[in-house]
């Protein structure tokens, strides 16, 4: 099953599965064959979270929540399909415990996406999430960037020139976000002055970005 999501049309990549976040996808893949009603994928920053929840949605058919705005009054109606919470590290924690109870009583699926669940104060959802399967998303590593970079490209109808891919993936922030926001930024930039992106605009778009690094050069 192909679980790429084409967000081309946003100017957003679509999803790029590399060693880093193999196993989540294949997580993803593997529903609705789960053996459990309730999973987690933990990952840091830019590690991309927020898409994995946006794919799960498509994918399953799963209704979609920001961990913050999910609501104790709703988690029966949500309970009735799939669901997934994005940032659940955010969400009420009643809201959250009473979401993970409905959705095992009712039979259905859920996938929390977190950065953490070492601040958990409720003793109920704690020991829930304690037994709840996690899979890691690790850090993007050069195979993503990589790919996210010439998607980013691509979405904008620009050209992906290796040369300028390599040169901001030796030094770009590495998140997923700030790789597609330095894409943004050149196309905005080129836009500005008619010019395709190069190196020498890769440099600046680094250099007023606030970047340290000592070999930014064209």
């Amino acid at each position: 099953m192909q679980l790429a999501l084409d967000l081309a049309t946003d100017g957003v990549p679509g999803t790029i599965v590399s060693a880093s976040n193999r196993d989540a996808y294949a997580l993803l893949d593997e529903w609705p064959r789960w053996s459990f009603p309730v999973a987690m994928v933990r990952g840091g920053e830019g590690t991309g979270k927020s898409h994995l929840a946006r794919v799960f949605a498509e994918h399953a058919g799963a209704t979609l929540r920001a961990g913050a705005t999910l609501s104790a009054d709703e988690v029966l109606a949500l309970a009735t399909g799939p669901v997934v919470v994005d940032d659940a590290d955010a969400a009420d924690e009643r809201a959250l415990f009473h979401l993970i109870n409905a959705v095992r009583a009712a039979g259905t699926t859920l996938l929390l996406t977190a950065r953490s669940r070492a601040r958990v104060r409720l003793p109920d959802l704690a020991s829930r999430l304690n037994a709840t399967p996690e899979t890691p998303l690790h850090a993007p590593d050069d195979a993503m960037l990589r790919g996210v970079l010439i998607e980013a490209f691509l979405a904008r109808q620009l050209p992906a020139d290796p040369q300028v891919v390599s040169f901001l993936l030796a030094r770009v922030e590495r998140t997923l976000h700030a790789v597609v926001q330095m894409v943004e930024e050149i196309d905005r930039a080129g836009l500005a002055e008619q010019r395709g992106p190069t190196r020498p605009l890769a440099a600046r778009i680094l250099k007023t970005g606030g970047s340290n690094l000592s070999d930014i050069v064209p």
